[in-house]
């Protein structure tokens, strides 16, 4: 079985027609539902980039013991598993996911591009006075915004395209030579698509009327939005509308060839994001201090498998990031090495496998439920712990702790922490004993943040532009 990853960055589950927005349109994720499962209450363990991708290729839990930081020489990688055991493994990206997180490890062919988004090129001059910026935040911000300007401009110059189309054009010629082999191959596209700033270019900016507004905010600044004026939020919002739906047509691109080479029976593709993206909600924007509520917390996961995931499959039951590599390693028919070889795993004390779980016998219909719990958190900012029906935030004494029930109120607005307090205790029971799995690896301060340098060539690998 082949395997396609497409990871979609900051996009919202509920801002895809079929996660139920009702403006959007995204008609090529929803095809793709429509034909394999959406899992409904999928999450990032710690939503925010790196980390959230550290979960996804290791399975491993990081908000418990690790800073923000590339892979340990402990870690797994799935895509050294799959090359290991026969795979064509290859990636791309635009985004974090790089040689510098040491994201790069186990892909015969790995091609990064420094065009994308938030990467400048001072050599490159371009005009962001049109954007407007919270006063005393502009600073940074306009700074991310005119570096986009910039890799668009060198993008268009060197190759006459800029990004996405450029990133998914390179993956799509990988993705026409593997066809022609007889060897299975697995392909990670990474795509810093819709992430901020939330600068559509043309015609997706014309969309949703998204400029119809006095002033034109693609990086606003967080957590607070004391700064917005009436109209402020719904203008950016239709601007991200915009940047998923331009993302929507790079998925179709997957769609369409994967069709036309005939390999849509023979390979399941798989639709991720890191993250969501708070939009106002509960009065904060972007991920500032990463707010564990649904707008961010809550993934996109998609998968399509024919013969394998039933068509229009959709469940609500717990899943998480860390599932990712144990279910495709389980369809694969691969067995991940023990913890202790020199490829193994750093997750929870004492256990030889992944923190991850397969969700095979879920779509297969053995088991409805893969987690009684789910636990969330974001280093010493904050944690939180999901059951079936209800959500608990320990915001670490930055404001008072909230219980929700996820059933009646999913928007997370009736704290009933002062009405339920025995539940209360309850998972704040279950959500010490988790974190206490991790003992004194939760000082992370207390030690050094591995870091490796940028590398431009490795081995062959190319993760610059040729």
């Amino acid at each position: 079985m082949n395997v396609v990853v497409l990871m979609l960055d900051s996009l919202r589950p509920d801002y895809v027609a079929c996660g139920g927005h009702p403006q959007i349109r995204t008609p090529h994720i929803d095809s793709v539902a429509a034909e394999g499962v959406l899992l409904d209450r999928a999450y990032a363990e710690y939503p925010i980039t790196i980390p959230a991708r550290t979960a996804l290729v290791t399975g491993c839990y990081t908000w418990t013991n690790r800073p923000w930081q590339s892979l340990l020489p402990s870690d797994m990688h799935i895509a050294e598993v799959l090359r290991d055991h026969g795979y064509a493994t290859a990636a791309f990206s635009d985004g974090p996911f790089n040689a510098t997180s040491d994201m790069d490890r186990g892909f015969d062919d790995f091609w990064w591009t420094n065009t994308g988004k938030c990467v400048g090129h001072k050599e490159v001059e371009v005009d962001a006075s049109d954007a407007w910026f919270a006063p005393n935040f502009e600073g940074r911000e306009r700074q991310y915004y005119g570096a986009t300007l910039q890799g668009r401009a060198l993008a268009m110059e060197k190759y006459g395209q800029h990004c996405p189309e450029l990133l998914f054009d390179r993956a799509l010629k990988w993705l026409d030579g593997a066809a022609g082999q007889s060897q299975p191959f697995f392909l990670w596209v990474d795509s810093f698509q819709p992430h901020e700033p939330w600068a559509p270019v043309s015609p997706y900016d014309e969309m949703y009327g998204a400029l119809d507004h006095h002033r034109y905010i693609p990086m606003p600044m967080g957590p607070d939005i004391t700064w917005a004026e009436d109209g402020d939020l719904d203008h950016i919002r239709r601007l991200y509308m915009s940047e998923a739906t331009h993302a929507d047509d790079m998925v179709g691109m997957v769609v369409d060839r994967l069709e036309t080479l005939g390999l849509s029976e023979d390979t399941l593709l798989v639709i991720l994001s890191d993250h969501g993206e708070p939009l106002g909600e509960h009065a904060q924007i972007r991920k500032f201090y990463v707010p564990l509520y649904e707008e961010l917390a809550r993934t996109m996961w998609i998968m399509r498998k024919p013969g394998l995931i039933p068509a229009g499959m959709r469940t609500d039951t717990l899943v998480q990031n860390t599932d990712f590599p144990a279910t495709i390693l389980d369809w694969c028919g691969v067995t991940p090495p023990p913890r202790e070889t020199s490829r193994g795993f750093q997750g929870v004390s004492g256990k030889e496998e992944m923190d991850g779980v397969s969700l095979a016998g879920l779509l297969s219909g053995e088991t409805d439920r893969v987690h009684d719990y789910l636990y969330n958190g974001a280093f010493g900012l904050r944690a939180s712990i999901l059951s079936d029906t209800h959500k608990l935030i320990d915001h670490q004494g930055e404001k008072p702790d909230e219980l929700f029930d996820m059933r009646a109120d999913p928007a997370e607005l009736n704290d009933l922490m002062a009405d339920e307090p025995d539940l209360a205790a309850e998972l704040y029971h279950h959500l010490w004993d988790f974190r206490m799995k991790w003992g004194s690896n939760l000082r992370w301060r207390d030690r050094p943040v591995r870091k490796k340098p940028a590398v431009e060539i490795k081995g062959g690998r190319s993760d610059q532009e040729d």
